[in-house]
């Protein structure tokens, strides 16, 4: 686990909170134009500035532009800027993207590829809520070169091009090209996207790539900072891995980067004492890190198994029916189902107030809500492959940082 707290700039969410109330007392969004300039017009009256609209002069309008925009999906936002002028600079406007970054994290889809070395597979989406968590591109045409997803984070993507890293926004189209790295990656690079939009209005990123010696038991860390446009070797390594590998696609959770490996450990060190030849997933429940696998008996019956803590030890274990109808023509064409069961997986997922547990099988997708034992469906896109990544993705206004030349 290699931790990124001491290079970020943080606030408490308690404290952020009580900035934002406080501004609402005196004043609205309205002070928003485009641009996001301030007009030199004062009101002579109130001694401040005309578009200032002080507490008892607010209407609904603007209770919703300060309160409530924040916390929808990007896309609905793009929609709102429809609205009026004056909801359409606000939403443009860079304290908006700041805000909603922060008080938006839900779970909004997948981004899904097969991973290959040639860069033949396009990425695609599949959106929790077509309505209001769309994107413009799913193939992230607008990057300069045809790419793979590596990993997401509040809202940004990491992709691998032919010899460099992008960092991009599928809602804005906006990117950022980082430069060459010292150490080589490999094909299928450990490296993780580590963006903390909370008190972070810079909206500087890491990236964090676990880089193993060749023959040796050892993984050591090469980090980019986008504040200062370098990377450079992190003082932490991984004495502990030995006869296994690091698989793609970790997760990056309050300030530290996970990785899981082929022996079923968590990089450094948890090992997750799962039976052999079950694998699972990172993901956040309960607040903590988990790692979250499923099985399909037989029939309906599904099993999670959630372990967690410092020694990764089994928490509990989840019997739930997913009310899986499969007709007897896909039991006997399907070459995934064997005996009456069906190849089932979980997804990595990072929740923010919903513990979800997502399992793909070869014909749905189920969202499960562990508190309130509730299932949502979703179609498969296509047919369950090993190969196919998924990567957890928010839709954010989340900007990105501008780079030193």
């Amino acid at each position: 686990m290699e931790s990124l707290k001491d290079n970020m700039m943080t606030i408490s969410s308690d404290e952020f909170e009580n900035n934002i109330m406080a501004d609402a007392e005196e004043f609205s969004p309205a002070m928003q134009q485009q641009d996001c300039g301030t007009h030199k017009e004062w009101n002579e009256v109130s001694k401040l500035p005309a578009d200032y609209i002080r507490r008892e002069d607010m209407e609904i309008k603007d209770v919703a532009m300060k309160h409530v925009l924040p916390f929808l999906p990007g896309k609905s936002l793009m929609k709102f800027r429809a609205v009026s002028n004056e909801w359409n600079h606000w939403i443009v406007c860079p304290l908006l993207a700041f805000q909603q970054s922060t008080s938006f994290q839900k779970l909004s889809g997948y981004f899904y590829q097969v991973v290959d070395v040639d860069f033949q597979s396009d990425p695609n989406f599949l959106s929790l809520d077509h309505s209001a968590n769309g994107i413009p591109n799913p193939s992230l045409g607008f990057l300069p070169e045809r790419i793979k997803v590596l990993s997401s984070s509040s809202g940004l993507l990491l992709c691998q091009g032919l010899e460099s890293y992008y960092v991009c926004n599928p809602l804005t189209k906006d990117w950022k090209r980082t430069p060459p790295h010292q150490y080589y990656h490999g094909s299928d690079p450990a490296v993780i996207l580590a963006f903390d939009p909370q008190g972070n209005i810079e909206s500087y990123f890491h990236l964090v790539a676990a880089v193993p010696l060749l023959d040796q038991p050892v993984v050591f860390f090469e980090i980019y900072s986008s504040q200062s446009n370098s990377w450079s070797r992190s003082s932490s390594e991984c004495l502990e891995l030995e006869d296994t590998t690091l698989v793609g696609g970790g997760l990056y959770m309050k300030g530290m980067a996970y990785w899981s490996t082929t022996s079923n450990d968590v990089a450094a060190v948890l090992r997750v004492p799962i039976p052999p030849g079950r694998y699972g997933a990172l993901t956040q429940v309960m607040d903590e890190l988990s790692y979250v696998t499923v099985n399909n008996d037989c029939g309906d019956v599904f099993m999670l198994d959630i372990y967690g803590g410092m020694d990764m030890s089994l928490n509990h274990s989840v019997c739930i029916n997913l009310g899986h109808k499969k007709s007897c023509q896909t039991l006997e064409e399907d070459p995934f189902i064997d005996n009456g069961t069906v190849l089932c997986s979980v997804l990595p997922c990072i929740n923010s107030g919903d513990d979800i547990v997502v399992i793909c099988t070869t014909e749905r997708i189920y969202l499960y809500y562990l508190s309130g034992q509730k299932v949502e469906t979703f179609m498969t896109p296509g047919q369950l492959n090993p190969k196919r990544r998924f990567i957890p993705y928010t839709n954010s206004l989340a900007a990105i940082h501008d780079l030193k030349n």
